[in-house]
């Protein structure tokens, strides 16, 4: 019997994967140039008042990732389901929850200010900088959390091109804006703050016309009642603790190496630092792929279909990490050098640091992807535990092994067996999840999935299987027949209207019916649309679907045609 295979998956994979870490690169790449730009343009006092505020940005980031990520993924189940209208009601929610939580942080931060820059900045020569600075960004708040909630959401219907896009022209606007403020209008400091609330602004604009096409996500009329808030901050609690404990991660490493290495210890930490920075684009990257493409597969039940992302996933991301670890691993020196350590104490301390500290980028990456597929299927225990033990543990053990770069690793790997562990208990309870995701699969008795591909041979073979399939579980030869037309018919309009070159057929039997669903990866072609307004001119294939079949539907989603229907028993 012909088997699915993963093409439709990896197809989707792909287009949310490269735009993805093109964004989360620009990023990181124009926070480097925005950084070097106000260090040669106002000196080290100014970069070192533009990094007295990263707190406040991070306090920002992480609040989103509080109900965003969580309500981007109930979004995207409800558009799997083809309910459409739920998500609009959440996007709604997390647009409104965006401007007054940022418009709280913006006016306690002003009445506060004076209690805030004395936390923030113990210097009194930096803090007339910093005031400047932290001024500017506590307003920026309804900015920046808007766009996040924006580009998010755009990305999880299906744009995330146009995402990395105004992402990438933001940030050339607040490189050039830097200069201008700066040096030609004399602002200093103010203006470097200027300038990336202008990137916040052009970067949602940038966005805006994709509100304007057909199906895509809208601002709505909700109550409360209609979101289950309760649901929503559950779900992306691990995310925002982990986003938390990274600041307490750094300070609590910085500590140990400075207390038991020294100096040349800090510097080795710093560089360990970077590269873990530049994994994130990577990692970060990744998970902005799962996150649409799993919620909307969840969304539809499909199980084999969110595993085969996830192994899509995992393969990529073991890929990209073993080359890099490799590459910290032959290279230290080099790679030291690069980022600036020239004494001999340094770059002795980065060769014994970078070895053992690639091993726990690799475990680091590979962990963390659990988090997407552990928050679909709620499991909040898991999602937690990764979260806290994996942010917390490698700081621990470094620690407790008194700054022996092995301790990353050991916390990654105690990580790691803590979640087997918790496991196996549940695969033990429950024997239809899968290993290691955890995702619950379906019984193969009463469910086929494989693929078609676009040629005689191919479909021929396939009704050859679901005949078998369905008399195998007891269908009549007329339910069999009736079936077997629908598809036949369908996916004939598929190849020969949508020119797909690849078909997912899946069937499930229940108690009343057959459902059926075809996803192909043709241009858009609804059969729906032309057997409602073509009338009677519809072709002989079609009239034997409009009899016998009454709930047609079609959904244009990953950019793949998605066609259902079902069969009375």
């Amino acid at each position: 019997m012909q088997e699915r295979k993963p093409t439709l998956i990896n197809k989707a994979f792909n287009q949310y994967l490269w735009a993805s870490i093109l964004t989360v690169a620009a990023t990181q790449i124009a926070n480097i140039v925005d950084a070097t730009i106000v260090g040669n343009l106002i000196g080290d006092d100014g970069l070192a008042a533009v990094n007295l505020s990263k707190p406040l940005l991070q306090a920002f980031f992480a609040t989103t990732c509080l109900y965003v990520a969580s309500s981007t993924m109930l979004a995207g189940m409800a558009i799997g389901k083809g309910n459409r209208e739920t998500a609009d009601k959440l996007f709604s929610f997390s647009m409104a929850f965006s401007l007054v939580i940022g418009l709280i942080y913006t006016l306690s931060g002003l009445i506060w200010f004076q209690d805030l820059s004395l936390a923030m900045c113990q210097s009194e020569s930096l803090r007339p900088l910093s005031d400047s600075f932290m001024r500017i960004t506590l307003c920026s708040a309804p900015l920046q959390m808007i766009m996040q909630c924006v580009h998010q959401y755009v990305t999880m219907d299906g744009a995330p091109k146009m995402v990395s896009r105004a992402v990438i022209v933001g940030n050339i606007f607040n490189i050039m804006l830097d200069v201008v403020f700066i040096k030609y209008c004399n602002w200093g400091i103010a203006g470097a703050a200027t300038a990336t609330c202008v990137m916040y602004v052009i970067s949602i604009l940038m966005v805006l016309p994709h509100f304007r096409k057909k199906n895509s996500i809208r601002l709505c009329n909700f109550t409360l009642g209609e979101i289950k808030l309760g649901k929503v901050f559950s779900i992306g609690l691990p995310l925002f603790f982990s986003t938390v404990l990274i600041s307490v991660q750094y300070i609590g490493n910085n500590y140990v190496a400075g207390h038991y290495l020294g100096d040349s210890g800090l510097v080795a930490l710093a560089v360990c630092m970077q590269l873990f920075a530049f994994s994130m684009i990577i990692l970060t990257g990744t998970l902005r792929t799962i996150q649409p493409v799993g919620s909307i597969l969840k969304g539809m039940d499909d199980s084999q279909g969110m595993l085969m992302l996830m192994k899509r996933a995992y393969l990529f991301m073991a890929f990209c990490f073993s080359v890099y670890a490799a590459l910290i691993i032959f290279f230290p020196t080099q790679i030291a050098s690069l980022l600036g350590v020239s004494t001999t104490s340094g770059l002795d301390a980065v060769r014994d640091a970078l070895p053992l500290f690639s091993l726990h980028i690799v475990f680091q990456g590979l962990l963390c992807n659990l988090l997407p597929v552990f928050m679909f299927y709620e499991r909040k225990g898991l999602a937690m535990l990764l979260s806290v033990t994996q942010t917390l543990l490698p700081m621990v053990f470094f620690y407790l092994m008194h700054a022996h770069w092995i301790g990353f690793f050991v916390g990654q790997l105690v990580t790691g067996l803590a979640i087997l562990l918790w496991e196996t208990i549940l695969r033990f309870k429950n024997r239809q999840l899968c290993r290691f995701f955890l995702i619950p699969m379906k019984n193969d008795t009463h469910v086929l999935e494989i693929t078609i591909l676009a040629n005689t041979h191919s479909l021929s073979e396939s009704i050859l299987s679901l005949c078998s399939f369905l008399r195998s579980n007891s269908m009549t030869e007329h339910t069999v027949n009736q079936t077997a037309l629908c598809v036949e018919e369908l996916v004939n309009n598929i190849i020969n209207h949508g020119h797909a070159s690849s078909i997912d057929l899946a069937v499930n039997i229940t108690e009343d019916s057959v459902c059926v669903s075809l996803h192909d990866d043709g241009k858009a072609f609804n059969p729906v649309a032309v057997i409602e307004y073509s009338k009677n001119n519809i072709g002989i294939g079609l009239t034997i679907v409009k009899a016998y079949c009454n709930n047609l539907s079609y959904r244009y989603l990953l950019n793949q045609n998605m066609v259902t229907f079902k069969i009375q028993v």
